[in-house]
């Protein structure tokens, strides 16, 4: 018996090709008409009767008729160019706090950081020193300004 032969076509014309060849050229045409077709229509969906019970969009389907279609594709989450921005702005306030002086950055990290990343009122921390809040503010805007200045630098 002999061995079955493998064609395709070439500019209009059939040749000849082994067998690992022409599985290769019809998987990278399938793939082709995948890319080009398959996942730019939308598609039913069936149960296991056969019958039609929803549509799956295509993956190129426009946000627009998504939504009207009832679809919810609201990203909420954080953008890229947000993150790194926040991230950069927060490497900057850190290295503008170890700028300051010892008794200055204590100030700054019991009113602001402290208690779990809250912070103190100003009023309690001026009953734990034993100074008035009115002194303990004067304090604290002096040593933002100050730290403003290291931060814009």
């Amino acid at each position: 018996m002999s061995e079955k032969l493998y064609y395709i076509k070439i500019n209009g014309a059939l040749v000849e090709v082994p067998k690992q060849l022409y599985l290769e050229y019809y998987r990278s045409k399938r793939r082709d008409k995948y890319y080009e077709h398959d996942i730019k229509i939308e598609n039913a969906v069936r149960d296991k009767n056969g019958n039609i019970v929803g549509y799956r969009p295509s993956r190129e389907d426009s946000l627009e008729r998504l939504m009207e279609a009832g679809g919810d594709y609201r990203d909420d989450s954080e953008s890229v160019e947000d993150a790194a921005i926040l991230k950069l702005t927060a490497a900057a306030l850190h290295e503008a706090l170890r700028l300051l002086p010892d008794d200055e950055r204590d100030f700054i990290e019991t009113l602001f950081f402290s208690n779990g990343g809250y912070g103190i009122s100003e009023r309690e921390y001026a009953r734990i020193l034993g100074l008035s809040k009115t002194a303990i503010h004067a304090r604290k805007e002096k040593v933002l300004r100050k730290l403003k200045k290291l931060f814009g630098s």
